[in-house]
């Protein structure tokens, strides 16, 4: 798919060089024709401080490292990607820090889209300052450090996401009060599965075609981390989702306290009390994958079933990452082609060919 784009009054925010040359960090913001390019670390936090209040406006970034700063505002942020890899075209745009969505006025946030971005910190949906309720918020094909829900908020979506550690509400406040309605995690790679401290009855979690991989379950004098600690979710769904533990947390006996009113269907374990639950499979740690790895993330590896055509889900699908929406690595920025830049006074005209990867 080719799409020829007209941009016109490019503001001139950083020099002719930076915006011709990809060797520093680099944001570009439309909003309707019009698009201003900001440049260096802080060129996030520039573009989001002139982004319209309205919403609708979109924010492409580079390769390259970004200053994290607090989204506050209904737009669409693409990166170039989680990972550079030649083979897939993807670049790497790094989040530097924590990064923080929702407003802290007590006013909704709807519309925030994250796309293509590793965040090398922790992603706040909401947090201490946020104390705005949020809706439909969507991140993509992104890598994250963790995840700290902290606002009340509805209709909040991972896709194709990697996120390497808890996921919890963290402020006791937030804990009690607020309601996590509608939290859904798709063809996710949960690489420290834990979530915890959702105390509120009304709380739902859903994991779709997911990998839940635990590696939080402990022994200390208190007696067991379990992956579910202090939840209370009123309805937790793990379905066509694969769940295991790590080798360098195994206990022995059931590895699972499922909070009340859990709902399980078409997910595979190396727990053997899975069999429980309506068409799920026990299955030996190192039976389930080809490459006979637990379910921990690497970039490399591909995820691929040792029984793909029987491990399936009510609509014949693959359990886990390769069935539902699938799996991939690609955001779906636009690559642009043929880029031509003409200066006029203190705007550019730019005109490119852009192709969808």
């Amino acid at each position: 798919m080719k799409a020829k784009i007209l941009l016109m009054a490019v503001l001139l925010t950083g020099a002719l060089k930076g915006v011709a040359q990809n060797d520093v960090a680099i944001a570009t913001l439309q909003h309707g024709n019009n698009v201003s390019v900001f440049k260096g670390p802080g060129a996030l936090a520039n573009a989001l401080a002139a982004a319209d209040e309205g919403g609708g406006d979109v924010i492409t970034l580079s390769e390259g490292v970004f200053t994290s700063t607090d989204i506050t505002k209904p737009v669409s942020i693409y990166g170039a990607g989680y990972k550079t890899n030649e083979a897939t075209g993807t670049l790497q745009t790094e989040i530097n820090g924590d990064l923080t969505v929702g407003r802290s006025d007590n006013e909704l946030l709807s519309n925030v889209h994250l796309e293509g971005l590793y965040v090398n910190g922790c992603l706040y949906v909401g947090g201490i300052f946020a104390k705005g309720p949020l809706s439909n918020f969507r991140v993509e094909k992104s890598h994250i450090k963790s995840v700290k829900v902290r606002s009340t908020n509805s209709n909040t979506s991972l896709d194709q996401c990697i996120i390497d550690g808890v996921m919890d509400c963290e402020s006791n406040d937030v804990c009690y009060k607020g309601i996590i309605a509608d939290l859904y995690f798709s063809n996710c790679v949960m690489n420290a599965g834990r979530i915890r401290y959702y105390f509120h009855v009304d709380s739902s979690v859903v994991l779709d075609h997911c990998i839940f991989n635990v590696y939080c379950i402990s022994t200390n004098s208190y007696g067991v981390y379990w992956p579910f600690e202090y939840s209370h979710v009123r309805l937790l769904t793990l379905r066509n989702t694969i769940y295991v533990v790590s080798p360098s947390s195994q206990l022995s006996g059931s590895y699972t306290i499922w909070p009340s009113g859990s709902k399980i269907k078409n997910c595979i374990s190396d727990d053997a009390n899975i069999v429980n639950f309506e068409n799920c499979y026990y299955v030996g740690r190192a039976e389930i994958f080809k490459d006979g790895e637990d379910g921990s993330y690497s970039y490399e590896r591909t995820y691929e079933l040792n029984q793909p055509s029987v491990w399936l889900d009510t609509d014949g699908n693959e359990i886990g990452l390769h069935g539902g929406n699938g799996w991939s690595k690609v955001p779906s920025t636009p690559v642009v082609k043929n880029l031509s830049v003409t200066p006029d006074g203190t705007n550019l005209n730019v005109t490119y060919e852009a192709e969808v990867r």
